[in-house]
């Protein structure tokens, strides 16, 4: 019975710890002085969920939240690159 939720408390308080600096990183999005401000914001949000499904698959024992981080890891990488590119165009 001690053992089954050893991973209960560690994780509950590094999810509330994701949630917080994502919180921080949201103001740096919303009021960011710069568009280049506002992607390293957006881009640490989308890496701060990447470790939260992680930590859900460890949690939980299921490789789909692992699948879920794969494919999201790879749109956090593509976006700034897209984006990127299409202003370039524009400029």
């Amino acid at each position: 019975m001690v053992g089954e939720n050893i991973l209960v408390d560690p994780l509950l308080i590094v999810s509330i710890v994701l949630i917080g600096t994502s919180l921080i990183c949201m103001f740096r999005v919303i009021y960011g002085p710069t568009l280049i401000d506002r992607m390293i914001g957006f881009n640490t949000i989308g890496t701060k969920m990447i470790i939260f499904f992680v930590l859900l698959s460890v949690f939980y024992e299921r490789s789909i939240f692992l699948d879920l981080a794969i494919a999201y890891s790879l749109i956090n990488f593509l976006s700034p690159l897209i984006l990127v590119k299409y202003l370039e165009m524009e400029a």
